[in-house]
């Protein structure tokens, strides 16, 4: 009697050891999201988190008066110039320029800067742009260059190397949003204001 219910405890032991394995496992399928599988990618939406606020500057912070900060030009340094003048004052279309090749995109001023679509950046200059849409975390790609941002943050990850935005993205009608001067460095161009134009110019560095 001892022999048939030990017999009968351990088939249960192990139903149960497979019932439970079953879970975990159908539980991990439902979370798969792109991004978490790769770890670069998870490492960076861990480590951005860390050390955001060191690169925040503070409202009475005086900007530096040996560098003037541009809408137009990433510096790399964790400042912004909020009194900058734009291009225009509100959310709107512009007209862009590249090789003579013009197109609008739709831009966000914001901060003392213009803010504008990564998937959009990316077709104007011609790159590629992924959307990891659960971490709001976007990769641009360009003849070698590599750009990470993350909405809600003000780190980028230029070629793997972690710098500071002048502020930080955001995440508007199902992309990240930058500032233009970012993705446009970061991928190689230098980005002006034609004011007979009305229009973005972007040439390359």
């Amino acid at each position: 009697m001892n022999k048939y219910w030990k017999r009968v405890m351990i088939m249960l032991g192990i139903v149960l050891t497979m019932l439970s394995l079953g879970t975990n496992a159908i539980a991990d399928d439902g979370h798969d999201d792109d991004d978490e599988k790769h770890e670069y990618y998870q490492k960076f939406s861990e480590d951005d988190d860390d050390d955001d606020d060191d690169w925040e500057a503070p409202q009475n912070q005086i900007i530096n008066q040996q560098q003037t900060e541009f809408w137009n030009i990433w510096s790399r340094e964790p400042q912004n110039n909020p009194d900058n003048p734009l291009p225009l004052g509100e959310p709107g279309e512009l007209t862009v320029s590249l090789n003579n090749n013009e197109t609008t995109i739709y831009v966000i001023p914001q901060e003392g800067q213009l803010l504008v679509s990564a998937k959009k950046i990316a077709e104007v200059l011609g790159a590629e742009s992924q959307l990891y849409s659960q971490s709001k975390i976007s990769v641009l790609t360009k003849d070698g260059l590599e750009l990470i941002v993350k909405a809600g943050s003000n780190a980028a990850f230029e070629n793997k190397e972690k710098s500071p935005m002048p502020i930080q993205a955001a995440f508007y009608e199902k992309s990240v949003y930058l500032p233009v001067s970012v993705a446009a460095n970061a991928l190689g161009y230098r980005v002006t204001w034609d004011g007979n134009k009305k229009a973005l110019i972007f040439q390359s560095i």
